[in-house]
């Protein structure tokens, strides 16, 4: 039991995902809140985002594959590490930890005899006791009785939807499903076998249907999950069906794979009697000296969506799943014995799916597991339909390659690491040199069958203008499953393109400030992911722009409880912060807090968030935005006496303080009306300075008429001040006594804006902003200008106090919110009141107390 023991006690331990730390699941969100019908803005407006799109070129039956995560042999935790490890020819292949056979010793007296005669060679994973149930709220007892495969999949699983860019717990209660193939029973042996110490959760937690139901549980997915049991077809087979529910409609978003782990003797056994594994644990696909295959174990995840909604969300594209296809080899000469007729069934079916000539696939990942009969029949099927049966007369053969020679056959989840293997290569335009291939097999006729196994780094064809290249990926079963499928390369990826139209030295330097968002389920998992993203930053992701990695910080990543930011204007910086962070070190551009729930909070942004082409896609392309647009548009027109859409159309708001206003206002309304159709209004909301006006409105606290015309009439009236002010935002908090110092010599300016425990915006005449920052510069205190020529929120806004009250006498009739408020212009955050008169000519003229409304 002492081998066993260990096995079970290391659950505790980290898990050895370089993720691990910064990844959770939180209780699902809670019930009972208002639906979109329940929204104060716009429900009529066709808007819904689901509908589908067709794109010039794509066929509407492609799927996407916007995610990968594998953990194979070699330390290959990933695909990236593993592409690095198939350029260098890397062979994972090595001995097995004697622990693992421990039990079976004393199971049987002759027992001991025979695991010595049984091949203990092959391809394993490091430590695969650790796993960190903590991280999913699982307990250690009920981890220990979970099947190793169970937890590897979890695990590979949460990678794959980061790698896809979506946040585990936003699926949480939707259609999503999980398709895993598995075909090792080797922890359920182990451990139902010991009666006197069978627990409770044994049951799914060894079952084949507890990896694909463990993962739909936890993170409380309702779609489809099944396990598929397919042999070494299986993670291929697994990906069929997630293509096939993905185009019937039952699924929207598909995890698809496979998993195994090594852990008992009884099938290596199996296969020793049956010649089908090498003596020395080694794959040496199409190499001459190939006799057997070496067993291989982990997990391969894709995440699949239809291509026609990945390119409408904007996700990263790897490859298209062009067309897949599952047949049976019938009666073969015996019921582990291939045939090639059904290998060439299933690749001529599969090519029909993806509607593509065999002549267009110009890699072919092959099964290739090695064996003296199965290569040189595969390769027979492959070349009648990729080689010289496809392509005759040309010059170039198709080039074919096996993963298994580099990570071994991981059986139930070889396909999927073919598949994964096959998508880089075509991402990479480049195929890999094929490990462990010294001489070619002369029992299969390369000279002749118009198939190369790459011996170099070998790049693809090139190809005709506008076409891109297409590989297919081959999976067998030794039952007699044969499964394949049919990639193209990802279309080309469209950047989101920010515009910057400063041309001020100072504004762009404050342009390209980020936040960098980390969150962990427990506060001492904080420094270890700084650590991890900041060794990223200087590795891996030394030349991804810091805006784009701060975008995906924020909004395709998890938000746990335990959470710190750091603010930089420069990957030097960050990388530095971070660090310091990872040390738990202070620094006044450190921020750390806690999550006290679940909900979702949406925070308007004051002035100065504008660019010229904002809204214009939306406008084109968003009905629902579009009709806010129109509606308030008449309104514009009137009290401001120009188009809100030619100007947005234009541009031309952005050279006018009362332009931007107004057309602000407008596009945080839009944005509001997108997100409550799409994803259901929030808990609550927030609004900075201007932004309370589409707070008030989002919340039912004004109508949409009537928020535009508190903006419009303000705007009206900002005219007679434009040009004579002036905002600084400065690193430098609001309590700060030297700041009190300064601000001593300039009467005139005030703290306009208390932003966070690290910053303020001071607010004044423009001649007196201009003297306070060459001050700043003297003290070396950092400090950006605000785009804005008006002093919001300072006295200089005083004189149109009144004006104000009279224009909007009869313009408002607040109501109490729907949805909760945090207010910034009251001195109680919770409660604001109603947002009357009073309120409006508070929030022009009193400072902006951001940091107390979002305090926990």
């Amino acid at each position: 039991m002492d081998a066993l023991n260990s096995l079970l006690s290391n659950t505790i331990k980290t898990s050895p995902s370089s993720t691990t730390s910064v990844r959770s699941t939180e209780s699902p969100p809670p019930t009972g809140l208002p639906s979109a019908a329940d929204s104060p803005l716009l429900t009529s407006v066709d808007g819904d985002s689901s509908s589908e799109h067709s794109h010039d070129g794509h066929d509407d039956q492609d799927i996407a594959i916007i995610g990968m995560a594998c953990r194979v042999p070699g330390g290959n935790n990933s695909p990236a590490e593993l592409w690095e490890y198939l350029m260098n020819r890397g062979d994972a292949s090595g001995d097995m930890e004697a622990f693992r056979w421990e039990p079976y010793k004393a199971r049987h007296p002759d027992n001991a005899d025979t695991l010595a005669r049984t091949t203990s060679k092959g391809y394993y994973l490091d430590n695969i006791a650790d796993f960190d149930p903590s991280f999913f709220a699982v307990s250690p007892r009920e981890a220990e009785q979970m099947d190793p495969q169970q937890r590897i999949a979890l695990e590979v699983a949460w990678e794959a939807l980061e790698d896809a860019g979506i946040s585990p717990q936003r699926l949480s209660g939707s259609d999503t499903s999980v398709y895993m193939g598995v075909n090792s029973d080797d922890y359920g042996k182990l451990v139902l076998e010991d009666l006197p110490n069978v627990g409770a959760h044994m049951g799914v937690g060894t079952a084949y249907c507890g990896i694909p139901s463990r993962i739909s549980y936890l993170l409380n997915l309702m779609g489809p999950s099944i396990a598929i049991d397919a042999a070494c077809a299986a993670s291929l087979v697994a990906v069929h069906h997630a293509r096939q529910a993905i185009l019937a409609g039952e699924t929207h978003l598909a995890l698809a794979g496979g998993v195994n782990a090594l852990l008992g003797p009884g099938l290596t056994r199996v296969l020793d009697e049956a010649g089908a594994i090498s003596a020395d644990g080694k794959c040496r696909s199409f190499d001459d000296s190939a006799n057997g295959y070496g067993r291989g174990e982990g997990a391969g995840i894709v995440v699949l969506k239809r291509l026609s909604q990945a390119l409408a969300d904007g996700d990263r594209i790897h490859a298209i799943l062009k067309g897949s296809a599952v047949l049976a080899d019938g009666k073969t000469l015996g019921i582990m014995a291939p045939n090639p007729v059904a290998q060439q069934m299933v690749a001529a079916k599969a090519l029909k799916e993806a509607r593509v000539s065999a002549e267009s696939i110009v890699y072919v990942e092959a099964h290739a597991t090695s064996t003296p009969i199965g290569d040189p029949s595969e390769m027979e099927a492959l070349a009648r339909i990729y080689g010289d049966g496809a392509r005759p007369g040309r010059a170039e053969p198709c080039l074919v390659g096996s993963v298994k020679s580099n990570i071994g056959h991981l059986e139930a989840g070889a396909g999927v690491m073919g598949l994964i293997k096959a998508a880089m290569v075509l991402q990479k335009g480049l195929v890999p040199p094929q490990a462990n291939l010294c001489t070619l097999n002369r029992k299969i006729p390369w000279e002749t069958n118009m198939l190369k196994p790459c011996m170099e780094p070998t790049p693809l064809p090139q190809l005709r203008a506008g076409m891109r290249p297409r590989a297919a990926v081959a999976s067998y079963g030794y039952s007699g499953t044969v499964s394949h499928a049919i990639l193209e390369a990802a279309p080309p990826s469209y950047p989101i393109h920010v515009h910057d139209d400063s041309t001020n030295e100072d504004e762009e330097k404050y342009e390209t400030m980020v936040n960098l968002c980390l969150s962990a389920p427990q506060e001492s998992r904080l420094p270890a992911a700084a650590a991890s993203l900041a060794n990223w930053l200087e590795t891996e992701g030394s030349d991804v722009p810091l805006a784009d990695v701060a975008n995906t910080l924020a909004t395709r990543r998890s938000h746990h409880k335990f959470r710190a930011t750091v603010t930089a204007e420069s990957k030097s910086e960050a990388i530095a912060l971070l660090q310091k962070l990872s040390q738990s070190r202070d620094d006044p551009f450190i921020s750390r807090g806690s999550s006290t729930g679940t909900g979702v909070v949406w925070v308007f942004s004051g002035h100065g968030s504008h660019w010229p082409e904002m809204g214009r896609e939306l406008f084109a392309n968003e009905p629902a935005f579009a009709a806010i647009l129109r509606q308030v548009d008449p309104i514009v027109r009137k009290e401001m006496s120009f188009s809100a859409i030619e100007a947005l159309m234009s541009g031309s708001f952005v050279d006018r303080s009362d332009h931007i206003q107004v057309m602000t206002f407008i596009m945080h309304v839009g944005l509001a009306t997108l997100l409550m159709n799409r994803a259901g209004p929030p808990d609550a909301v927030v609004g900075h300075s201007l932004g309370e006006a589409a707070a008030a409105v989002v919340v039912g606290a004004l109508r949409l008429d009537e928020g535009i015309r508190v903006v419009c009439r303000r705007a009206r009236l900002y005219q007679k001040v434009m040009g004579s002010g002036a905002m600084l935002l400065v690193s430098v908090p609001v309590e700060d006594k030297a700041l009190a110092t300064i601000l001593a010599d300039y009467p005139d300016v005030v703290v306009a804006i208390d932003t966070s425990p690290s910053s303020c915006v001071l607010s004044g005449p423009k001649a007196s902003i201009e003297a306070l920052t060459k001050e700043f510069v003297q003290r070396e205190i950092r400090h950006f200008p605000v785009r804005t020529d008006i002093a919001f929120h300072s006295p200089m806004l005083k004189e149109l106090s009144e004006p104000l009250r009279k224009s909007l006498s009869n313009g408002v009739c607040p109501q109490p919110p729907k949805i909760t408020l945090y207010s910034t212009s009251s001195s109680d955050p919770r409660d604001p009141g109603l947002c009357g008169v009073d309120y409006w000519i508070r929030n022009m003229v009193e400072p902006v107390l951001l940091r107390g409304a979002i305090k926990p």
